[in-house]
């Protein structure tokens, strides 16, 4: 696995060119650039625990709604695979407020559920959307019981078949506090990443997300600080 870990620490400092308008401020000073950081640390994260090997199968879930999962859980797909080195599939999980289909501008229909509940194969169901290189499994069309289609032994089955067919498998969930699907979701994973929005979720609210994960199964990987204001000038955080 050195190789992928050693293309996605590439990949990382691709995406921080393309992320950052100015890699250096006026007196050269490197300047941080947050989006970047955050998933070098998601990556750090996951290269610091060697003895339980390296995760392949990834749950990013937010603490509640609306604090970025679904676009970490996006990037991190195109991340892992932005060099060619690496093979990575993203899985809209979220079957309540799925949108990954829309970011990839392919029809919702004719994935999770279909796969959980109707027997869809998984060749079938993996699709690529016009302007991405990563494969996307949809969230399907709606179901009146989201936790109980991703407990199905399909599911878990078309979970095992992504494991031994890609290198990286990242899974959208919704949010923690609001659902029990990511309780269900967590110990089918080798780990989960948890983001919360900056100055919006108390970090009450983010413990009790974590801990739910945790009761659940889940292996903590670390988290993400989504959408973080700058109170002082962007260039000044590459002096401190």
């Amino acid at each position: 696995m050195s190789r992928i870990y050693d293309a996605m620490r590439r990949g990382a400092a691709l995406e921080a060119a393309r992320t950052s308008p100015r890699a250096q401020g006026a007196n050269g000073a490197a300047v941080v650039d947050p989006v970047a950081e955050g998933y070098q640390r998601v990556l750090q994260r996951i290269q610091a625990r060697p003895e339980a090997g390296p995760p392949g199968v990834i749950l990013v879930v937010s603490a509640v709604h609306g604090e970025g999962s679904s676009t970490v859980a996006r990037e991190l797909a195109l991340l892992f695979a932005r060099d060619g080195l690496a093979r990575s599939v993203l899985v809209d999980a979220n079957l309540r407020t799925p949108s990954q289909h829309l970011a990839f501008g392919v029809e919702r229909s004719g994935g999770v559920t279909e796969i959980a509940t109707h027997g869809l194969a998984l060749d079938q169901a993996l699709r690529n959307g016009a302007s991405s290189s990563v494969p996307l499994l949809t969230c399907g069309r709606p179901t009146s019981n989201p936790a109980g289609a991703l407990a199905t032994p399909a599911m878990r089955e078309a979970l095992q078949s992504l494991r031994a067919r890609f290198d990286w498998v990242i899974l959208d969930g919704p949010p923690v506090t609001a659902y029990s699907d990511a309780g269900v979701l967590a110990p089918l994973t080798d780990g989960v990443v948890l983001v919360v929005q900056a100055e919006r979720t108390r970090w009450e609210v983010a413990q009790q997300a974590k801990r739910a994960l945790e009761e659940a199964g889940g292996r903590i990987l670390g988290g993400v600080l989504s959408r973080r204001r700058f109170h002082i000038p962007e260039a000044l955080y590459g002096l401190l």
